[in-house]
């Protein structure tokens, strides 16, 4: 049993460790440069979650960025260099594409006319406007 119990999304946000969640990723970049042997993905995924747990302290819930570096350590160290590249090339991939979304959500979040929804709301509240029928007694 593992003494990892979470980790830390890049959300912020802690979920319940999963070691499948591991191992489908290093068998995904085995299939990518054509690899089929999923033991060999599951054997690394032990690997890694042995050596997270030597690397942790007790105190410290590991991020998805920590789990992901030993993934690629661990790929490297034990001869599978064509999948680590596959994988560091995904999460490099990943990685723009959350920074594309999030300028697009930037830019999204400027159009909204912050101002004008203020000065309503303002208005409401000093009118006693709250409810339909308070907006149709004041007009």
């Amino acid at each position: 049993m593992t003494r990892l119990t979470h980790v830390v999304k890049r959300t912020g946000a802690h979920v319940p460790f999963n070691k499948n969640r591991i191992t489908n990723a290093i068998y995904r970049a085995a299939v990518a440069v054509g690899g089929r042997d999923k033991a060999i993905a599951e054997g690394l995924a032990d690997q890694v979650v042995t050596l997270l747990e030597e690397v942790t302290p007790p105190d410290h819930t590991p991020t998805i960025e920590e789990i992901q570096d030993v993934v690629e350590k661990v790929l490297i160290e034990n001869g599978h260099a064509k999948t680590a590249k596959a994988y560091i090339l995904y999460r490099d991939e990943r990685a723009r594409q959350r920074s594309r979304d999030a300028e697009r959500s930037q830019r999204a979040y400027e159009n909204i006319p912050w101002r004008k929804m203020w000065r309503v709301l303002d208005w409401a509240v000093d009118h006693d406007v709250h409810t339909v029928e308070r907006l149709n007694a004041c007009i």
